[in-house]
């Protein structure tokens, strides 16, 4: 028996069918459940589809996205906290629930703990008598939403860290936030274990056994045992599993069974994970261990000044829920509050309009008043089950029916463009593949094609009117099942212009159809009197464009993007070339990739790069962009920044630390120098990478003071 059968075993018991509401029969005659079944609170958790992270604590005040434990708790001290605007932005948006950092990995406790100094009760705010933990625990009660804790296992502050004696610290860590709160719907757990920290005050390298040092099993039966309603999150479960990316997508054809896998055939561990399955699933897995899609608002996942003007739009928002909960999976979008204490205007006002999007698209289904027949129906279930969207009541077709169908002629032609179903997953997860059809001047046309389906499946087609839809299932892993299929129509958006700039400056704007795209470079908001885009913006000393699509009277999001300045005239004066030309990481092309991964092997860093910038510039930040085609393989995630008005004498480094979180979130990164440095050359050191020996670099740039 494995370790994850052990686990599983111990947490949902040997069987979990006692526990289930089959529909309205009675379990005597109720259809037998195929494979992996959930348990009652993954049914709960399913049924939640979204609901928000919340990174807040001294990363907020520091501008890094891993603190290294060194941290002083007097940072601490937010001017305008608010959480009731915090959770009742969260809960008016549509989000079921909130989890909150109660502890990253810098070891700062948001609430005022017995386990260590490092905490909110050190810091000024309040005088040392707040209590973050509570407050949203409050807030969420208040509100009417279910609230959740994230524990770190890894902790760069405390001095017993490395040791068995961390371990006990951790639990009775866990031991409070599940004691002291109220419920909670899930405890989530990260796999960043082990590293650089500032343990005990101390600086150094503390190097964990990922699958044996925390003995995961008995701190998830802690956690079982003191919050026996919540969902354990991890990724490899045991009951909701990370689903292998920060980009907000989940695969489809997408599975709720998984069977995990460890690395180099060791046992799947958090942290010490295979991935590559975890995206779609396992179709037939082991176990019931849906995935969670967690993906930020903005590109880090706590407040940073310089990302206000990169919020997702209303509109990429939606293709996020689409790609998550429309695939399957839930959705757990991070909002990070300011400095302030509060969610930040911009992020509020994409939140409120992608939740009046959603219930637009919500507020008419189109199936409402079907007929619907089948080609077979298997004991007391009915076909007209489907039209309650209830999970509990539901239509299987009979075994032998090899390709079922399932038929609603709608009241009058209706006009929609997307599709919803869902499967009673209490019976498990059965079907493969599907085909939607709609009546075309008598005739049967294909509409839509899809695979899976499992909790739910959310698919857009092109829009369509008619009175009378098919839906055929080609295949499926057991008798089909299914508790809803519904129709509605996606609103009508305007996209938001796409924008591209070359190497030399230019910055370029396109549009879709006859929309008017209007911009501007001074911050500012574009509006209907903004400039009109007619040609490439100059950006050679980079800057930020703002710009809008306009059609009549519509008009749609802001898109914004910040560019350093041009590399036009940079040189490379020196760096590895055995593998591929340098000139690629400041060409302004970040699909093309500098790398020290020879035909004859691997050169490991350190690696520099030495550029002269062709004038002296005031360098006040510096750019990476790590490799953007989907493979973390020698992206750097630490390193060294020198400045030089003649590339000869260097000095030390004006720059030096780690890109965190860079393997799971690779976007470019900013590294703001405490003040402007008149330099001329710049050298970029690669001191460390993930997942190779080799380094690569897709561009480099800096922004100048003005």
């Amino acid at each position: 028996m494995t370790m994850m059968d052990s686990v599983l075993k111990s947490l949902i018991g040997a069987s979990t069918l006692a526990a289930m509401t089959l529909g309205s029969a009675t379990m005597a005659a109720a259809p037998k459940p195929y494979g992996a079944t959930p348990n009652e609170a993954q049914l709960k958790w399913a049924d939640m589809e979204m609901y928000a992270f919340v990174h807040f604590t001294l990363n907020t005040f520091t501008g890094r996205e891993w603190g290294g434990g060194e941290e002083s708790p007097n940072l601490f001290n937010p001017t305008e906290y608010d959480v009731d605007q915090i959770v009742s932005t969260l809960a008016k948006a549509g989000f079921k629930g909130v989890v909150l950092t109660c502890k990253h990995h810098d070891g700062f406790c948001m609430w005022p703990t017995e386990t260590t100094y490092h905490s909110i009760a050190s810091s000024p705010w309040k005088n040392g008598q707040g209590d973050v933990v509570k407050d949203f625990a409050e807030a969420c009660k208040k509100y009417g939403i279910k609230f959740g804790v994230y524990l770190s296992p890894w902790d760069r502050n405390h001095e017993t860290y490395g040791t068995p004696e961390y371990v006990k610290v951790y639990r009775k860590q866990l031991e409070e936030l599940l004691s002291k709160y109220g419920d909670v719907f899930i405890v989530w757990h990260d796999g960043a274990s082990g590293g650089d920290g500032f343990y005990g005050g101390k600086r150094e390298s503390r190097v964990v056994d990922k699958i044996k040092y925390y003995d995961w099993p008995t701190t998830w039966k802690l956690a079982k045992k003191l919050a026996p309603n919540a969902v354990i999150f991890s990724d490899v479960g045991p009951d909701v599993r990370w689903v292998g990316n920060e980009s907000g997508f989940a695969g489809y054809p997408h599975w709720a069974t998984f069977t995990p896998e460890g690395l180099n055939g060791q046992p799947p561990a958090p942290g010490a994970m295979d991935h590559h399955k975890s995206v779609s699933g396992t179709q037939n897995g082991k176990y019931w261990i849906p995935a969670e899609v967690d993906v930020s608002i903005r590109p880090g996942w706590f407040w940073h000044a310089h990302e206000n003007s990169r919020v997702r739009t209303p509109e990429n928002l939606m293709q996020l829920y689409m790609n998550s909960v429309g695939r399957g999976a839930n959705l757990n979008l991070n909002v990070p509050p300011d400095t302030r204490g509060r969610i930040h205007e911009n992020d509020v006002a994409s939140l409120q309009e992608f939740s009046r999007l959603l219930k637009q698209m919500y507020s008419k289904n189109f199936a409402e008043g079907a007929k619907v027949t089948s080609s077979s129906t298997e004991g007391e279930t009915a076909a007209n089950n489907v039209l309650d969207r209830k999970r509990q009541t539901f239509w299987m077709a009979k075994e032998g029916d090899q390709h079922p169908e399932l038929t609603l002629k709608l009241p009058e032609i209706r006009t929609f463009d997307v599709i919803r179903l869902a499967e009673p997953i209490q019976l498990g997860q059965r079907i493969v593949q599907f085909t939607v059809e709609v009546k075309k001047d008598g005739a049967w046309a294909k509409w839509i094609e899809g695979s899976t389906v499992g909790t739910r499946v959310i698919l857009q087609g092109p829009e369509v009117s008619t009175d009378e839809i098919r839906i055929i299932f080609n295949k499926s892993d057991a008798p089909v099942a299914l508790s809803e299929v519904s129709l509605w129509m996606k609103p009508k958006i305007l996209s938001v212009p796409t924008m591209e700039r070359s190497a030399n400056g230019k910055v370029t704007l396109k549009g879709n159809g006859d929309t008017v795209l209007r911009y501007t470079t001074d911050g500012s908001e574009p509006t209907a009197q903004s400039k009109e885009y007619s040609g490439p913006i100059d950006l050679e000393q980079g800057g930020t464009v703002n710009a809008r699509a306009f059609l009549k009277d519509q008009a749609s999001a802001v898109v914004s993007n910040t560019y350093p300045m041009s590399t036009q005239g940079w040189k490379v004066v020196k760096a590895e070339d055995s593998a591929s030309s340098p000139d690629f990481l400041i060409d302004g092309n970040e699909r093309t990739l500098w790398n020290t991964h020879t035909p004859q092997g691997e050169l490991a860093p350190p690696q520099a790069v030495e550029i002269d910038m062709g004038k002296e510039i005031a360098v006040k930040s510096i750019f990476y962009t790590p490799r953007q085609d989907g493979i973390a393989k020698g992206t750097a995630d630490k390193y060294e920044v020198y400045l030089s008005k003649n590339g000869k004498d260097w000095g030390k480094p004006v720059a030096q630390g780690e890109f965190s979180n860079i393997k799971a979130n690779p976007i470019r990164q900013r590294i703001d120098l405490a003040q402007p440095v008149k330099a001329q050359y710049m050298k970029f050191v690669v001191t460390s990478v993930v997942d190779a020996k080799h380094v690569t670099i897709a561009e480099l740039g800096v922004v100048a003071d003005k």
